[in-house]
């Protein structure tokens, strides 16, 4: 009898101890590249950075998100990951994004021109602890520049080597 007592007055407090983890915070979206240029399909890499709020440890499992520019889809971002994230510190994930030129065709003026482009991530995290996993909401927008001729001199020099 005494170890049932036992046995539930730890389990209560190890369940009262845990708390819900706290979506992580977004700082910004850095280094974005366009990889490839073309008339079909197009590739960003970006590098996004968060910061955890939380106390303790965190996995993060999997992002599933869809990426729009000035309010409209231009992607589907998806990453199947295990990635370790500690307490109270700012940590980056990697984006490569491919797209329709037909997607971005609207916006390719306010790119050529260095014109800032309203990007907005919204989506969803797993983060688990331990065996505990919980789906956060992903919602953040950021004002930012694409620098497209820094990928146009290197599709340039990349068909001049062929």
């Amino acid at each position: 009898m005494q170890y049932y007592k036992l046995l539930t007055i730890s389990t209560l407090f190890v369940l009262a101890s845990c708390s819900s983890p706290k979506s992580f915070e977004f700082k910004e979206v850095k280094s974005v590249r366009i990889e490839k240029a073309s008339l079909k399909k197009n590739v960003i890499n970006a590098q996004v950075a968060y910061y955890n709020p939380n106390n303790f440890d965190l996995s993060l499992k999997n992002i599933d998100c869809d990426i729009l520019i000035n309010d409209k889809q231009i992607s589907h971002y998806a990453l199947d990951t295990n990635l370790i994230i500690m307490a109270n510190s700012n940590f980056t994930v990697p984006a490569k994004l491919e797209f329709e030129l037909s997607n971005i065709l609207p916006y390719t003026v306010d790119i050529m021109f260095k014109k800032p482009l309203k990007i907005t991530i919204v989506g969803n995290a797993s983060l688990s602890k331990g065996i505990f996993t919980k789906t956060v909401p992903i919602n953040y927008t950021t004002v930012k520049t694409l620098d497209l001729k820094e990928s146009m001199v290197r599709e340039a020099l990349k068909a001049i080597q062929k």
